[in-house]
């Protein structure tokens, strides 16, 4: 188990009991790959942490308690916070994940034709590199919705079409499927990535928010 070797501890049951109490606390999510051309649930797997208060307990209440408990951050301005982008991007990609029926409907998809769904991953090998999708769909039209989302503080430049190429051309896609990008946003989009009709889709999460 990859947890167990980046923790430097030895595998065991123990720690396989741990994560699946987690998962079914709700805290972390266990994320299966699948195979495309059945649309059949592989082995492969990763584990995500789910809940976004638990992220942000870690990554900034934990670490400076005893400076909250000083009053050291109340004149802070959470956005000025180290790593604040980064933490956010991750919180609103769970965001999107956890209400993927609201996204089925914003995309138009039935739910009878979804074949699998969700955070998609491919290992490196010697025959195909890496591969990580932030979210993706596949119909039983053979059809994948390739989902990038994305939270910006700023609209979303055109550099995202360069970064949703390279991972198309990453993913090892079977014969006779197609391929439809899909931009998930919050805070907007450039007129330029607009005006090359690149997308299929273009959702504006945010409006789930107002």
């Amino acid at each position: 188990m990859q947890i167990c070797k980046d923790l430097g501890k030895n595998q065991g049951g123990r720690y396989s009991k741990h994560l699946d109490e987690l998962v079914k606390a709700g805290f972390v999510q266990r994320d299966f790959a699948w195979h495309l051309k059945n649309g059949k649930q592989s082995k492969l797997s990763r584990y995500r942490l789910s809940d976004n208060y638990l992220r942000f307990y870690l990554k900034y209440i934990a670490p400076n308690h005893a400076k909250i408990d000083r009053e050291g951050f109340s004149n802070l301005m959470l956005a000025n916070l180290p790593g604040w982008d980064g933490v956010m991007g991750l919180q609103f990609k769970n965001l999107v994940t956890h209400n993927r029926k609201i996204l089925w409907e914003m995309m138009g998809l039935p739910p009878e034709e979804i074949v699998m769904d969700g955070p998609f991953f491919q290992n490196a090998s010697a025959r195909q590199a890496g591969c990580q999708i932030d979210y993706m769909v596949q119909t039983r039209f053979n059809t994948l919705y390739i989902c990038e989302v994305k939270f910006a503080k700023n609209p979303v430049g055109h550099r995202i079409i360069d970064e949703m190429e390279e991972k198309i051309q990453r993913l090892a896609v079977p014969k006779r499927f197609s391929i439809r990008p899909v931009l998930i946003h919050v805070n907007g989009v450039d007129e330029s990535v607009l005006d090359t009709g690149y997308f299929d889709k273009i959702i504006d999460f945010g409006k789930l928010l107002e």
